[in-house]
């Protein structure tokens, strides 16, 4: 799902900006789930989630921002992220160290530790990957947030407003 938003805040970009810096650095602390984000005068880029947790499946928002009539216009699109691209590059990037780490069992002199080490290691970083992708495909977020959640943080903390 995608959404295309166009809206007004009252602060000029340079305020604007300063005023959601401040407010991250407050929310940096906070537990459970709320809006995250980062950016300049010129764009910005916010996301709801939790604290610590980031798979790339949370809704966000990338817009830009320029002055418009003594305030900014932040125009920019929110969407819900996919957590799969990141477990493909995950597992095809440790399955190589794997399978590399097999070969040496039959190619190589090395050890018995060194290859039980070699290949421990990048099996067990597989196995937590591959459950990770599993439990994310099949279980629903607890909090997976809507648009409104990004939207609603804006309007309190910059005013901003649909243009």
């Amino acid at each position: 799902m995608k959404e295309d938003i166009r809206l007004y805040s009252p602060l000029d970009p340079i305020a604007l900006a300063l005023k959601l810096k401040a407010e991250m650095k407050k929310r940096k602390r906070r537990k459970g789930y709320h809006v995250f984000g980062r950016g300049t005068e010129a764009k910005m880029a916010l996301t709801y989630r939790r604290r610590g947790f980031n798979n790339g499946s949370e809704q966000n928002l990338k817009a830009k921002m320029r002055e418009h009539d003594g305030g900014t216009l932040i125009e920019g699109t929110i969407k819900q992220g996919k957590a799969m691209p990141f477990f493909l590059f995950w597992n095809g990037f440790v399955g190589t160290f794997f399978l590399f780490s097999l070969l040496l069992w039959f190619v190589g002199t090395a050890p018995l530790f060194f290859n039980l080490i070699f290949s421990g290691i990048p099996a067990v970083m597989l196995a937590i990957g591959l459950t990770a992708a599993y439990k994310t495909r099949n279980d629903p977020p607890e909090d997976p947030g809507t648009p409104q959640k990004i939207l609603d943080f804006l309007a309190e903390t910059v005013d901003a407003r649909p243009f």
